[in-house]
């Protein structure tokens, strides 16, 4: 199977109503898992074939919350709509460790900016600003393992 079959498969099943498919062809085998909006809350998952050196990339719409939990000790709300994370998995400030970051705090954004990467089961899931505004705060740390509905970024 190759790249682009593999994302119109992803396209396919993330349309439909199937929280869970499996798929296996000699040595290679492909898992698709997703949350399910009537479901238990879960991750996306996609395992690519083992031989695969780079993985596809998936763009994501951003869930925002108004209530997230405060990330100081005062537990006042910062102004600003938060990006928050769509699945679990690992957060990528970078694109690669040789280049800048994909934002900093203080750069505008447009809506559909990328802003992160979120590694889940080696597929990497672009993270896009929902709105277009000015970097206030980065919630989380280069590499560091995300859950799903975590603060990331806020956006003012």
């Amino acid at each position: 199977m190759n790249n682009t079959h593999l994302i119109e498969l992803i396209d396919k099943i993330d349309r439909s109503s199937l929280a869970y498919f499996e798929h296996h062809e000699g040595d290679y085998s492909l898992i698709l898992a997703k949350e399910v909006p009537q479901g238990n809350a879960g991750s996306s998952a996609e395992t690519p074939a083992p031989a695969a050196t780079e993985s596809p990339q998936k763009s994501i719409s951003m869930p925002t919350t108004a209530e997230a939990p405060a990330t100081s000790s005062n537990n006042q709300e910062a102004p600003g709509e938060e990006v928050t994370s769509p699945m679990v998995g690992v957060a990528y400030m970078q694109p690669s460790p040789e280049v800048e970051t994909y934002v900093k705090v203080g750069d505008k954004v447009e809506a559909g900016d990328v802003l992160c990467l979120i590694e889940a089961m080696k597929l990497m899931n672009e993270i896009q600003a929902p709105t277009q505004g000015v970097i206030t705060e980065i919630l989380v740390e280069n590499e560091e393992v995300v859950e799903y509905g975590q603060p990331l970024f806020r956006i003012q």
